[in-house]
């Protein structure tokens, strides 16, 4: 079984109908991590402790991955992998959208460091000796592959997650060096209430984004 595990912050049950008809079949469940609870590490946390599958697949509220994603999934754990991301569109995009996703998969290609935005899969003994999911505010979902990584081999595919670009709203340039800045500071060793500050200002640091 798949375990389709979604980070929902305010999204009403319309806007997560969709992503959630991927789990309609027999084999796959949906598990709602409520972030309004406390941090989105935490809530992903809580609701892989919930979850029943044999797989993991988490996946934001705003993405949309492949139509074909559970059965991509199931042919690469099938094949050895314990763990993998989808590649990534904007959508809607206009051409800095297009080139922010361009550069974001090659640095997922290059590093094998993709973010949660793209639809993060891995199997379950390997989430849980990695750790699990950390009650951090941010960079929780490169903190987990940087751990899946160590236990078998972590995989990108081709196929894309369709992603809002709405963490980009407020200046595309701002939010890439934002990002850049606060990662860069995840692996400084910078303290997480920091990092915290850097990305969210003073708003709530609970976002799924």
């Amino acid at each position: 079984m798949i375990s389709l595990i979604v980070p929902v912050l305010d999204e009403s049950p319309a806007e997560i109908a969709g992503l959630l008809e991927l789990a309609a079949g027999p084999d796959c469940e949906a598990v709602i991590a409520d972030a309004s609870a406390g941090t989105r590490g935490a809530s992903l946390a809580s609701a892989a402790g919930r979850a029943r599958g044999d797989i993991f697949f988490f996946v934001h509220a705003d993405s949309r991955p492949p139509k074909d994603a559970l059965a991509i999934i199931e042919r690469e754990i099938e094949g050895g992998a314990a763990g993998g991301a989808f590649s990534l569109v904007y959508e809607p995009a206009d051409p800095t959208m297009r080139r922010i996703a361009w550069w974001a998969n090659l640095r997922s290609r290059a590093l094998r460091l993709p973010f949660g935005d793209q639809g993060l899969f891995c199997r379950r003994d390997a989430y849980e000796k990695a750790g699990g999911f950390r009650d951090l505010p941010v960079c929780d979902d490169v903190d987990l592959v940087r751990r899946l990584k160590r236990h078998g081999r972590f995989v990108i595919r081709p196929e894309a997650t369709r992603t809002s670009p709405r963490r980009y709203r407020g200046g595309a340039l701002r939010q890439v060096l934002r990002v850049w800045r606060v990662l860069l500071g995840f692996y400084a060793g910078v303290s997480p209430e920091r990092l915290a500050r850097w990305y969210y200002g003073d708003a709530p640091t609970v976002r799924p984004e």
